[in-house]
């Protein structure tokens, strides 16, 4: 039996998944010394989305989106009332940074209702199920500017799940694409369950519990946000990267990813040491040098 308390820690957890809070930028690529455009475009269903694009010496572009509910410079972790990721600033500039020194442009890039793009369906986030709108939208502007030749992609968790519901509904959009780093892709029920288990709640229990509370909020079910099938529309060298002992999902689901994806060129890394899913988002700002090499092996 699910106590009044349970109950309301649920409503919370549907709330923050649906209705994250749109938190501050607290970095531009100006305060690394990075020449950038603040950008814009828009998607199909009319979503405008902001954006910097940073130029490299190359025309080879970075495409990098986000978590929720972080935007495109991170997240203000370290911050009075957002510590309940670990209590650590996400910062991508670093990453940006590296890229940049490395030669890449990159085009980062807000997902509907985070940073400074605007809202979708009523303030709703879909967690990856309407933001792949965002994806192709990226796609269309980075071909549309004269300064691009080449084009890869960094996604994660959101965004990751963003980028293979578009890779399933418009294959032709990746075609020619170099590559990808996915970083910690999400199946929803696992991470559903993992809450679950942090509020002292069986599984099955708690996830027949939030569906309707979540469902009521954003129309969506659970099973909308099993991400793992989509693997298979994965036609691109891609580099999985999952933190082992995440306390939000299973490392099992990424590599059940890893292995369904349909290409040979791919690798899988697991970030050991921490139970925080959010250090895999900041790990290549501190460790660029996996990320470089890859993006480089794939010109």
């Amino acid at each position: 039996m699910i106590t009044q308390e349970q109950q309301a820690a649920l409503e919370t957890l549907a709330k923050g998944l649906s209705t994250p809070p749109r938190l501050p930028v607290l970095w531009t690529p100006a305060d690394y010394d990075m020449t950038f455009e603040e950008v814009s475009f828009t998607t199909a269903d009319g979503v405008a989305v902001s954006a910097w694009f940073m130029p490299g010496t190359s025309g080879h572009v970075i495409l990098s989106n986000h978590f929720s509910p972080g935007n495109k410079y991170g997240f203000a972790g370290h911050m009075v009332g957002l510590g309940f990721a670990g209590g650590f600033e996400v910062n991508f500039l670093p990453r940006y940074k590296a890229l940049v020194d490395a030669g890449y442009s990159v085009l980062a890039y807000d997902l509907r209702g985070h940073g400074g793009s605007a809202d979708g369906e009523g303030g709703i986030s879909g967690v990856g199920y309407h933001e792949w709108q965002e994806v192709i939208a990226a796609l269309d502007y980075v071909r549309s500017r004269d300064d691009t030749t080449d084009i890869s992609l960094y996604v994660m968790c959101m965004g990751a799940n963003a980028t293979f519901n578009a890779m399933d509904k418009h294959p032709e959009a990746f075609e020619g694409i170099k590559s990808m780093i996915a970083i910690a892709p999400l199946k929803g029920r696992t991470t559903i369950e993992r809450n679950c288990e942090h509020m002292g709640i069986p599984a099955d229990e708690g996830v027949k519990a939030f569906e309707p509370i979540y469902n009521g909020i954003t129309g969506l079910t659970v099973d909308d946000h099993n991400i793992i099938p989509k693997a298979l529309s994965i036609t691109i060298p891609t580099f999985f990267v999952q933190v082992r002992d995440d306390m939000n999902s299973h490392w099992q689901d990424v590599q059940e990813m890893f292995d369904l994806a349909p290409v040979a060129d791919k690798k899988i890394f697991y970030i050991e040491g921490t139970p925080w899913r959010f250090r895999g988002y900041s790990y290549f700002s501190e460790n660029p040098g996996q990320m470089v090499e890859w993006f480089s092996a794939h010109k």
